[in-house]
Formats: structure tokens, C-alpha cells, sequence
């Protein structure tokens, strides 16, 4: 009786995470939006770390697969770049679409409020984790050469 007991117990448990797997399946084709960041851009500018902003739009498919790679090179540079996304379409944000010309989506700027600077990176560059990777890596190098340099005064 106290093996059938353990049996049950054992065949139930294995159920649970069998269908709690299941149930939670990857997600595909996530919009923009349900990339929660945690990163409004008025936090991002108070920080001292430049700022890779994503001017997008969830209907744009465009938008729609840039975002894994975004998320990729996020967690690269996690230590020395924040990231903030802007929906286009948000009132909220029509002042800085304005101000940029966004007119293609998705756009991406690396915004540096501590030494003014913005630097837009081109389409052909949101094709792979690599290639925008390679650019933001870029714009790290430069900042801290800056950096030194305004150290050694």
C-alpha cells in the first residue's frame, strides 16, 4: 500500500511539470511593448550611461523581429548602456519623434545627454546581433576614450 501511495504521489508530481512545461510555451513575434525594460527615457537620461532608443511601432513586422536581436545586444552591454523603447504612436513621446524626424520604424539612436551627443544607427546595421552589436561597441570605445581623455586635464 505505501509503494502504490508513493507511486501516485510520484506519477502526480511528474504531471504538474510535465504540464506546467507545456503550458508555458516560448513566446513568438512578441510586440514591442511586451518587452517591459524597465526604463522610462526621463529615468535613462538622469543616469550616467548613454542611451540606445528604439523609436518603433507594435504593427510595424520590422519592429517585430528587430526585438530579440535588441534584447540580445541589451544584455551585452546591459553594464554600460541603458536601453529605452518609444513607441512613435504614444502621445507621450511625440515631442522627441518630432525632434528626431522619425519617419521609419524601427529607428534606433545612441543618445549620450552627459556629453549632448546623438549618433543615429543606420538600417543595414538591425540586421543581426553582430553588426549592432559591432556599432554599439563602437560608441563605447569612443565614450570611454572621451571619458579619459576629460580625466587626464
Amino acid at each position: 500500500m505505501k509503494k502504490f501511495i508513493i507511486s501516485l504521489v510520484v506519477l502526480f508530481l511528474a504531471g504538474i511539470t510535465v504540464t506546467g512545461c507545456m503550458a508555458v510555451a516560448p513566446k513568438k513575434d512578441l510586440k514591442p511593448s511586451d518587452y517591459d525594460l524597465g526604463m522610462t527615457y526621463e529615468k535613462a537620461a538622469k543616469e550616467d550611461k548613454p542611451i540606445i532608443a528604439v523609436f518603433y511601432a507594435d504593427w510595424c513586422t520590422y519592429c517585430v523581429r528587430f526585438m530579440p536581436k535588441l534584447d540580445s545586444v541589451r544584455n551585452i552591454y546591459k553594464d554600460k548602456f541603458n536601453v529605452v523603447l518609444l513607441n512613435v504612436e504614444s502621445e507621450e513621446n511625440k515631442k522627441m519623434v518630432d525632434e528626431y524626424r522619425i519617419s521609419g520604424f524601427p529607428t534606433v539612436y545612441i543618445i549620450d545627454p552627459h556629453y549632448d551627443n546623438r549618433v543615429h544607427i543606420d538600417s543595414p546595421y538591425l540586421d543581426s546581433v553582430k553588426s549592432l552589436s559591432t556599432e554599439v561597441g563602437r560608441y563605447a570605445k569612443i565614450r570611454e576614450l572621451i571619458q579619459k581623455g576629460s580625466t587626464c586635464k
